[in-house]
């Protein structure tokens, strides 16, 4: 690419042939190991702009491909004032999402976890051997409740049952027999029951009592012992709420480090894949973090990446200002004018963008009969649908990230698109059905044809800057790669053998409602 060095331009490295270790001795696979790995770093590490031609191989051509946003980012990044603009950007990007995320994470978690932690735990006490455990720590624990009755009005007696009842509650908690909340709650209600069966035995005796003053003269002594049985019976009920207080707290302070079943596991688990389509939220039960259903992520990251998006588009101008550095300091012609950014809403750039993503459905979409057919004679072949409309999804995606840059628009189409030409060349396949099917598509992808046409020529390094863009696009990744997309598409375009004309400082690029 002769005569695109800039001012700040530095190349990283230049190209090194990395031979394999091909000795004697040395095994097959592991100069073929060795081999490969050559390939990779070779083409990893070739960043010269300045000799104007890819790597050779297909191999190293698509991890140059892969690697380039890398490299530009590194140059452009050497500059102190650029790099401040950039970390503090994407910091803030970066920094709005996890919160979003975090809050999602915290009433997510908050809402349902004790829902699911009731429902498995009840799953899982549901066998013969615990439910014959828990009956038998409830019966210890009601046995301790009727010694504790007992013992009511025998200051030692009374206490030496209460530690009994707190105790029996306590070991049914971290023997497992009983969960701990419930073994706390066992434990209060025998105590409730025992301080309600002796206020019972009080009521009784009161009553009796009464009953036995019959005589009229002695009515205002009945009277002054009825009140008096009353705040008896006042007393009493305050002091069993007050017990059962005290025994519900000892037994939860006791048993607070104890998890809610003894289930031992590893601290992250999967649970098996329910048939159907579920939306099961991760949740944390035992002390151990279910990932839950992998319809839940989908759904997560599909939401995530929305409320990126609008991050991206509201900041869209601070991510131009980078591109544009990114260009000057390897380079290469800047296509963005130089702006002050600001955080706003660009309404035609939506609407390119909009736009943009609508034909690219519309493009994906017209191929699926074509795949469809494709597929009767693969009926023998596992998942082949899935394998041959993936292929297809993903060279539009190349297709869209060579056009990131508006010098593919300008690209020199000499023929159709592959797809037409391989359609075109099987005989059996012109009916008319067919070839009108053909035909509409074709054009439908005249809109597109330079940037087809661009990537027809190199295949394998915008495949791999394709790979990067597409990782790069999971939350919150693309806050950080975004910038350096379009000025890696406007470089591999410059290493074009049938290069598009450079676009000159003020010059308007072609018209084509593609956005950024």
């Amino acid at each position: 690419m002769t005569g695109m060095k800039g001012k700040d331009f530095k190349p990283l490295q230049e190209e090194k042939d990395v031979g394999s270790p091909s000795g004697q001795g040395a095994s097959r696979g592991r100069n073929f190991a060795s081999e490969l790995w050559g390939e990779v770093r070779g083409g990893a590490e070739h960043f010269q702009s300045t000799k104007g031609h890819l790597p050779k191989g297909r191999i190293r051509q698509f991890f140059y491909g892969a690697a380039l946003p890398f490299h530009i980012a590194r140059v452009t990044l050497a500059s102190p004032a650029v790099r401040a603009t950039y970390v503090k950007v994407t910091a803030l990007q970066t920094a709005f999402l996890l919160a979003i995320a975090a809050g999602w994470a915290f009433n997510e978690f908050k809402g349902h976890e004790q829902d699911k932690q009731e429902e498995q735990e009840e799953q899982r006490r549901d066998t013969p051997e615990a439910r014959a455990a828990r009956e038998q720590a409830q019966a210890r624990i009601e046995q301790r409740a009727k010694e504790l009755e007992a013992a009511k009005g025998d200051p030692a007696a009374m206490k030496q049952a209460l530690t009994a009842l707190i105790e029996e509650a306590v070991n049914a908690g971290k023997a497992g027999d009983l969960p701990p909340r419930e073994a706390a709650t066992a434990a209060e209600d025998a105590a409730d029951e025992a301080a309600a069966a002796a206020e019972d035995a009080k009521e009784e005796h009161a009553k009796a009592a009464q009953e036995a003053r019959t005589a009229e003269p002695q009515a205002g002594s009945a009277r002054s012992a009825d009140a008096t049985a009353s705040g008896t019976e006042d007393a009493e009920d305050s002091l069993g709420d007050q017990l059962a207080a005290i025994i519900r707290a000892e037994v939860e302070e006791s048993l607070r480090d104890v998890p809610e079943a003894n289930a031992k596991g590893p601290r992250i688990q999967k649970e098996p894949q329910k048939e159907g389509f579920n939306i099961d939220a991760p949740t944390v039960r035992n002390g151990i973090f279910f990932l839950g259903s992998w319809e839940f992520w989908a759904l997560f990251f599909g939401s995530l990446s929305a409320v990126q998006w609008i991050v991206v588009a509201l900041s869209r101008d601070y991510h131009t200002v980078i591109s544009r550095e990114a260009s000057l300091a390897t380079g290469v012609p800047p296509e963005d004018p130089e702006i002050t950014p600001s955080v706003r809403l660009n309404v035609p750039w939506l609407r390119a963008k909009l736009q943009r993503r609508w034909r690219a459905f519309l493009l994906f979409v017209m191929g699926m009969p074509a795949i469809l057919l494709l597929c009767i004679p693969l009926c023998w072949v596992p998942r082949s649908f899935t394998l041959l409309s993936g292929a297809w999804g993903f060279w539009w995606l190349l297709v869209f990230t060579a056009a990131k840059s508006d010098r593919a628009w300008m690209a020199p189409v000499t023929r159709p698109p592959w797809f037409v030409r391989v359609w075109s060349a099987l005989p059996a396949l012109h009916g008319w059905p067919l070839r009108n099917y053909v035909a509409r598509l074709g054009r439908r992808a005249e809109d597109v044809a330079a940037p087809i046409a661009a990537v027809e020529r190199q295949p394998w390094v915008f495949a791999g800057l394709a790979l990067t863009r597409f990782v790069g696009s999971i939350p919150p990744f693309r806050c950080f790669t975004r910038p350096f997309i379009p000025v890696a598409s406007a470089h591999l375009l410059g290493l074009d053998p049938v290069q598009p004309p450079a676009i000159k400082s003020g010059e308007a690029p072609p018209a084509h409602d593609a956005g950024d």
